[in-house]
């Protein structure tokens, strides 16, 4: 990892996680994307038709591909995550068929809705508890940890009692919500921010670019789930937020796992060096292109009546995604103890 700037900001080091050039453009750079991408899709539905495709070929099916990077690349990697790569599979495949076949397409879209939702906090958790670690601050940032889920729950529960009924054109159902229970998540998100906010103010070593990522989030969740009464608009800034995020995310922790290998035998720590970059991002486009083309092939052999099979494999990939990246970006205990 490259060498935290000497500069300071508000009399103490930033703690970038690699540097500025990179800090910048996983905060500032993707939430740029996403604003710009998000707002030419809402001036028409051709353009959002053409954004949600660039969305999910550069941006969200490599998404997915990327996560591979961390579990299937190395021999090591493979006999470590065996149950991951073989055995789990067929059990969410299993498992999202029971939904399938309990609760039709109702109950799949509705569980993919809710569950990328807490997907999504959960990556901004895991982000923000990184810089908290570098910033070298004592304990854990609870309010900022209470800011990352607050603004979401504010947002889904909103959503909740708006029950908008579709998801992308899927239906959707959303379990009952009262007005005041939205009301009352509004308020303790406010509250935690501006309580995070006057303890950052009242101590520097706490300001820096994590502080930026956690406003970040605030910012991309207000737009998503608060500024938008669409649910498919609202969920296309922060689904093609996240899914750069992730990218840059995944590719910085390959390269910092890599750093230093003299020279890199294995095809991922060549493909994970800097100078790379480029190669391993061609990379991931291209195998999550290679499965999603065989995926598109096999819906145009099958019949009609076929297809809600084809939609259980490709939400069981996506549920498998989520349940790995639950489990890979654990910190060990003896981190966590002293995190």
């Amino acid at each position: 990892m490259p060498p935290v700037s000497a500069a300071t900001l508000g009399g103490a080091p930033p703690a970038w996680l690699r540097g500025p050039s990179f800090d910048l453009a996983l905060i500032v750079g993707v939430l740029a994307l996403a604003l710009v991408m998000g707002g030419l899709a809402c001036a028409s539905p051709e353009l959002f038709l053409s954004v949600l495709l660039v969305d999910l070929w550069l941006l969200a099916y490599p998404h997915v591909a990327s996560t591979f990077t961390r579990i299937a690349f190395t021999r090591e990697d493979v006999r470590r995550r065996w149950f991951l790569l073989f055995a789990l599979p067929p059990l969410v495949l299993l498992g999202t068929a029971t939904v399938a076949g309990v609760g039709g397409v109702m109950a799949l879209s509705s569980l993919y809705f809710f569950w990328q939702s807490w997907h999504y906090t959960r990556q901004s958790y895991g982000i923000a508890r990184a810089y908290h670690r570098r910033s070298g601050a004592p304990g854990r940032d609870r309010l900022g940890e209470l800011v990352v889920y607050a603004f979401p729950l504010w947002g889904v529960l909103r959503r909740a009692h708006q029950d908008p009924g579709q998801f992308y054109g899927a239906p959707l159902w959303c379990p009952p919500v009262p007005a005041i229970a939205v009301q009352l998540a509004g308020a303790l998100a406010a509250l935690a921010l501006v309580a995070w906010a006057l303890q950052h103010a009242r101590a520097p070593r706490r300001r820096g670019p994590g502080s930026l990522f956690i406003a970040s989030h605030v910012l991309i969740t207000v737009i998503s789930y608060r500024v938008f009464d669409d649910i498919t608009q609202g969920w296309l800034f922060i689904n093609i937020w996240h899914n750069a995020q992730y990218l840059l995310f995944v590719w910085a922790s390959n390269a910092r796992r890599f750093a230093g290998a003299e020279p890199p035998q294995r095809f991922l720590a060549r493909l994970c060096q800097p100078e790379h970059a480029l190669r391993y991002a061609l990379v991931c486009v291209g195998l999550s292109t290679a499965f999603y083309l065989a995926l598109g092939q096999a819906i145009a052999l099958v019949t009609w009546a076929a297809l809600p099979v084809l939609l259980v494999v490709h939400l069981s990939v996506n549920f498998h995604h989520y349940l790995v990246d639950a489990v890979i970006w654990r910190a060990p205990r003896r981190a966590r103890a002293h995190g």
